[in-house]
């Protein structure tokens, strides 16, 4: 403010104060007055606070003076928002106020919106040192409640006053919890005598029941217990209520139980050790004996006493070449699992050749090798049978068609991972305890120890070999035979074991025993197809001679009649051999869409010989037939015997011979007919003759010139009485015809007999 400005200040005060002692006249009214005040607190030229009424004005200073009034009056503690009724003036006024005098009075506070002094913070600290002379302790939680001060504000005074104003201590478990001294000393002791008496595992929450010591102090006095040696005991686990103390006395007693129990047995139940209050029974166990070579099995603790009775026991089994069950020999406590697990072990140190079945039964290599010898007459009879029966060929076939199954399905999926790889990357671009008992029933496969000198790992080809799994020899026989031996009769478990590992070495051998059985047979019975084979095409040969003697327009249907027939045979029979030899499925009755589909399987080396016999057989050249078989016969492994013209007359009249046995025979007038025919034929023109009932007439026709006219008389009679009982459907005419026949039957069988004799003064002439 410049010296100006001051003098007019002074000059309008002493104008103010004129005023007021002049006339009434001369005097300011009330709101001339506050607006002179307002006009001067604008210029800030005058600072005061109007109250809330706007009557009164006070300035900073005595509202100070006033607030700290209030705060000695109530004791050192006001609410601000108190002060603003008492004071009249308003709350933020009151606030900036008692923000100033915080900040001007270390002795003073704003806390939670009341004003608190030194005064009242130390009344505060002798109220908690009398409370915790009453109480033993207190905690900040229940004085928030009390003096309704935050906690962390009291939390504070209370450390600071701590050995000053208010004497005790503070909790090392929680700082919020402050004690004296007496009250911990009350406590402790009670808590050393509960502990110093404690004989056995106690819970923590049982001592704290019996001397209601708060849970809160109890493992801080103990730990300050345990350090100065005054409790005889340590408590396990976490520290809670759930704790268990186990005193000294009693973990001493429980060492010595242990100590001697395994110096008389050799070894350790975790059940037995958990009884005696033990938590930990394996830990507790490794330990105690750090110095001890123990095997820690599911259930027990193994010592080296037993572990070398167990290792004696499989040595004299792999000398002796026996076998023998451990599980007898050992205490009752071992489960089947502990005993199998050491046995393992045992195994694998002394790097011995045994095998475990039934989990406790230990068998030496050379046991097991004169098993199998014993068993191998079984193994080479189930293999004949398998031959013998066709199980094998069948095994194969279905391998195969599988193994294609198999490939197709593998080719399918390559290719959809192909397009999606396709698809996905775009296109081209940048002891004492021991027992005499059975094996315990616990089912499990035979574990095996070291490999098998004579398991080898080659499997043959065939069932074993492939996905379908052909079992030649079952467990049923084998057991039949182990069953034999006395010393295994009772032993039912091991004999499963056994009789499960033997199938499968078993199983191995007959496959090898088949394989070359079956080769065998494959051999001998190409050799019989050989000769089938080349018997049919000499017969055909012979008959197409036959054939060539008729007239050119008989000829055509004859020769189809041949292929449909004996061609067919022929060609069914390579068929069904060409599926043995590839391993393909053959049906029992090869049609001729069967042959197709079967075409579609075989090697293109094998498929398109056969394919051109296929063709040949359901045409009508008899010729073009010969041309295909020897292809056909050479990809199968077969050999087409040179065509020999001297062995046509043997084949005639054995044909001739077979032909007139059998119509002596028969007494169907048909057939009659049609042997007779056959049988002149062969006569008159010295050739053989393949043919169906339908050509009895063309070959009677053809042999008219060649038999005397009676004789053409009755065959052509006979032959009219045939088809008129074969075509009729009158009951009383087929009788009258039937008898007629019956009646005229010897005398065709006559006339073929006749020319019988003829053809042998024609042979003996020959």
């Amino acid at each position: 403010m410049t010296t100006a400005d001051w003098d007019e200040v002074k000059r309008l005060a002493a104008d103010f104060q004129k005023a007021q002692l002049s006339y009434t006249l001369q005097k300011l009214s009330e709101r001339n007055c506050v607006e002179i005040i307002m006009k001067l607190t604008e210029n800030k030229l005058l600072d005061v606070i109007f109250t809330n009424d706007g009557k009164e004005y006070v300035t900073p200073q005595h509202l100070a003076k006033e607030i700290k009034d209030e705060l000695y009056i109530h004791g050192g503690r006001v609410n601000l928002a108190e002060l603003a009724n008492i004071l009249n003036v308003d709350l933020s006024q009151i606030s900036k106020i008692a923000s100033d005098i915080e900040k001007h009075d270390k002795g003073v506070k704003i806390i939670l919106g009341q004003l608190i002094d030194r005064n009242y913070i130390a009344k505060i600290a002798e109220e908690i040192n009398d409370k915790l002379n009453q109480n033993g302790f207190i905690s900040i939680a229940d004085l928030t409640l009390n003096y309704d001060l935050p906690a962390e504000f009291l939390q504070s005074l209370i450390e600071k006053e701590l050995g000053k104003s208010i004497f005790g201590k503070q909790d090392t478990q929680d700082p919020r919890i402050f004690y004296n001294q007496g009250y911990v000393a009350r406590n402790e002791a009670k808590i050393r005598g509960a502990l110093s008496a404690i004989t056995k595992p106690t819970p923590i929450s049982a001592v704290l029941g019996q001397c209601s010591v708060p849970e809160r102090i109890f493992f801080a006095i103990l730990e300050n217990l345990q350090e100065k040696q005054q409790v005889p005991g340590v408590v396990t686990g976490k520290q809670s209520s759930n704790s268990i103390y186990v005193p000294t006395i009693y973990s001493k007693t429980q060492s010595e139980w242990v100590d001697n129990f395994y110096k008389q047995n050799g070894y350790l139940e975790y059940d037995a050790l958990s009884r005696l209050g033990i938590s930990d029974p394996k830990s507790f166990v490794k330990r105690h004996f750090s110095n001890e070579s123990l095997v820690y099995l599911d259930t027990v603790a193994v010592g080296p006493v037993l572990i070398d009775q167990v290792d004696a026991n499989i040595e004299e089994v792999v000398a002796t070449g026996s076998y023998t069950d451990i599980y007898p020999l050992l205490p009752s406590v071992f489960s089947s699992q502990d005993v199998e697990r050491l046995l393992k072990e045992s195994s694998s140190r002394m790097k011995s050749s045994i095998h475990i079945f039934a989990t406790t039964v230990i068998v030496s290599d050379a046991y097991l090798q004169a098993l199998y010898k014993q068993l191998e007459p079984l193994a080479e009879k189930k293999a004949k049978e398998a031959v013998e029966s066709g199980k094998w060929l069948q095994s194969i076939v279905e391998n195969k068609l599988k193994s294609k199954t198999s490939d197709v399905s593998d080719n399918k999926v390559d290719r959809k991972a192909e397009r999606r790889k396709k698809a996905s990357s775009g296109k081209a671009g940048g002891g004492s305890q021991g027992r005499e008992t059975k094996t315990k029933s616990t089912k499990k496969k035979y574990q095996q120890g070291k490999s098998q000198d004579f398991d080898s790992d080659d499997e043959p080809s065939g069932p074993t070999h492939g996905k379908v799994q052909l079992e030649l020899v079952n467990t049923t026989d084998i057991k039949k035979e182990l069953n034999k031996d006395e010393n295994l009769a009772d032993m039912d478990e091991f004999i499963d074991d056994l009789s499960a590992h033997l199938q499968l070495l078993l199983n191995k051998q007959v496959a090898v025993i088949a394989e070359q059985l079956s080769q065998k047979h494959k051999s001998t019975d190409l050799n019989e197809v050989d000769d089938r084979l080349n018997a049919i095409i000499t017969n055909m040969r012979v008959f197409d001679k036959g054939i060539k003697c008729l007239d050119k327009h008989d000829q055509t249907p004859m020769a189809k009649y041949l292929l449909k027939t004996l061609g067919v045979d022929f060609t069914t029979e390579i068929f069904k051999l060409a599926a043995h030899q590839n391993v393909i499925q053959c049906s029992p009755n090869l049609t001729s869409e069967a042959r197709q589909k079967m075409l579609l399987d075989l090697p293109k080396e094998v498929k398109e010989p056969l394919t051109n016999l296929h063709k040949a057989v359901a045409g009508n050249s008899v010729e073009d037939f010969f041309n295909t078989i020897e292809p056909a016969m050479s990809v199968c492994c077969l050999v087409l015997k040179k065509y020999d013209k001297k062995k046509d007359r043997p084949v005639i009249i054995g044909h001739r011979e077979a032909l007139l046995e059998q119509l002596n025979n028969t007494q169907d007038p048909a057939l009659t007919l049609h042997l007779t025919t056959t049988i002149l034929f062969t006569a008159a023109t010295q050739n053989a003759l393949h043919m169906s009932g339908r050509h009895v007439s063309s070959i009677l026709s053809f042999l008219q010139p060649l038999l005397e006219q009676s004789t053409i008389a009755t065959l052509n009679k006979y032959h009219d009485l045939v088809l008129q009982y074969l075509t009729s459907s009158d009951p009383a005419i087929k009788e009258e015809l039937h008898k007629q026949l019956e009646d005229g039957l010897q005398e065709i069988k006559k006339i073929a007999n006749e020319y019988k004799k003829q053809l042998k003064v024609d042979k003996a002439q020959d």
